[in-house]
């Protein structure tokens, strides 16, 4: 595991949310056919979300929302995907920073909400891939 060792620490201290699942992807890793099997897996399971995400984009709902779930989805095995999410998250600080200093008020509130909820998501997704979160700026 790289990163900082302080980090490591803090994160044995307390206990994982979801320790199960990361005891069970560590039993998938080390075995090569069943990984294959997962990563076929979750990407048939992401792309079919996406699609369904796409699908319903132009009707009422949480159209994008559902796309950003199943490329969440697909981040979890794939590293691509896991860069796409990384860019889509620093352009949503841009946006945020923006709204900040010339959105109105309840736009500023809103902005500070999101931008702490997506970077908590951010980091529990990249202790789940064993990987130190890069810095936002």
């Amino acid at each position: 595991m790289d990163g900082d060792p302080d980090d490591r620490t803090a994160s044995a201290a307390r206990p994982h949310r979801f320790q199960w699942f990361h005891d069970m992807r560590a039993w998938i890793h080390a075995r090569p056919h069943v990984h294959l099997f997962w990563k076929v897996l979750i990407g048939i399971v992401g792309g079919l979300v996406v699609v369904i995400g796409l699908i319903l984009v132009p009707l009422p709902g949480p159209g994008w929302l559902v796309v950003f779930i199943g490329l969440t989805i697909l981040a979890s095995e794939f590293h691509f995907f896991h860069r796409i999410i990384t860019w889509l998250r620093a352009q949503l600080h841009r946006f945020w920073d923006w709204a900040k200093t010339h959105g109105p008020q309840w736009l500023r509130r809103a902005a500070d909400r999101g931008k702490a909820d997506v970077d908590s998501a951010h980091a529990e997704a990249h202790r789940s891939m064993r990987r130190p979160p890069r810095p936002t700026h």
